[in-house]
């Protein structure tokens, strides 16, 4: 009778775990229709706007190259033609993390992404650059170096302007004062993210004790909140899977404190995770084999317009 039980229980939790499944992989599935199609990285320079000239983008190949041996850190630029109605912040996080810019046990990458039809502008830094770019000085970059050279309409000064005190900024020659820029939305944002991952964890712990369908719907609002935080620190691709990679360590932890499926159970557990590999490796042969060192982004950085 009590194997019988027990393989009943177990049979529920395997229906539920399921049926969570689909369901987290159909938010993902349609989370991701409209996601940017991004290009493929072969080149320091994208120019899938046309705003450049060939000179300037050979140029800017050969300065980035160079910075790159002396220094590891890897810079990109990106230019396109459209956002396709997405927000500029949430293109470079996808272009960034799907380039793995930086070295992966440095995440030294930069990506200066430039939309030509929305006009507006983003540099994303990875964590590893963060205390030698910071948000600020990314702000300023984009204000004083690159703004005005693209309102007059000169894309090929702005852009290399913008690299080049990128580069400067990163070795710690050209910093802007504080008062240069201010940064006090940027600052807003990042407590309000934080202040919704506190309550989402606060909600997702009081989800373990609540059963039946009211504790599914308590354990969806938990990741809602949390979702943002996930983003924020590692990025919307990495963010979704460590959320569905964290749901399902909840459902466990709900079967073992008895609120899943109805009383407790006695052994079993989930195992596995995630690998992610170099998406491409480092070269000194020229742009056209030019590739991702494995880093990320820390999902902030600093835009604006002309």
């Amino acid at each position: 009778m009590n194997f019988r039980m027990k393989s009943e229980r177990v049979e529920a939790l395997y229906n539920h775990m399921v049926r969570y499944l689909c369901f987290i992989l159909t938010l993902f599935y349609f989370g991701n229709l409209n996601a940017f199609p991004v290009p493929k990285l072969t080149r320091q320079v994208t120019d899938l706007a046309g705003i450049l000239s060939v000179e300037t983008i050979s140029s800017l190949e050969q300065k980035i190259r160079e910075h790159e041996k002396e220094t590891s850190n890897q810079i990109a630029v990106l230019t396109i033609p459209t956002l396709d109605g997405e927000m500029i912040n949430d293109v470079a996080i996808q272009v960034f993390d799907e380039w793995k810019l930086g070295q992966k046990s440095k995440n030294n990458g930069v990506l200066l992404l430039i939309a030509k039809e929305e006009r507006k502008i983003w540099i994303s830094v990875g964590r590893g650059l963060e205390g030698a770019l910071t948000d600020l000085q990314a702000r300023y970059i984009i204000q004083n170096e690159i703004r005005p050279n693209f309102k007059s309409g000169e894309f090929d000064l702005g852009v290399s302007s913008g690299v080049d005190k990128i580069i400067l900024t990163i070795r710690g020659e050209y910093t802007p004062s504080a008062s240069d820029v201010a940064t006090t939305k940027k600052l807003l944002s990042n407590e309000e993210t934080m202040a919704s991952g506190f309550n989402g964890l606060i909600v997702l712990f009081f989800s373990l004790f609540v059963s039946s369908v009211f504790g599914a719907i308590v354990t969806g609002l938990a990741f809602f909140l949390l979702y943002p935080v996930f983003v924020f620190l590692f990025g919307k691709t990495i963010g979704i899977f460590l959320a569905i990679l964290l749901f399902f360590l909840v459902l466990f932890l709900k079967s073992r404190v008895g609120t899943f499926g109805g009383g407790g159970s006695d052994g079993g557990g989930f195992g596995g995770g995630f690998y992610s590999g170099d998406s491409g490796s480092w070269s000194d042969s020229g742009s056209d084999s030019w590739g991702g060192g494995g880093g990320d982004s820390a999902g902030g950085g600093s835009g604006g317009d002309w």
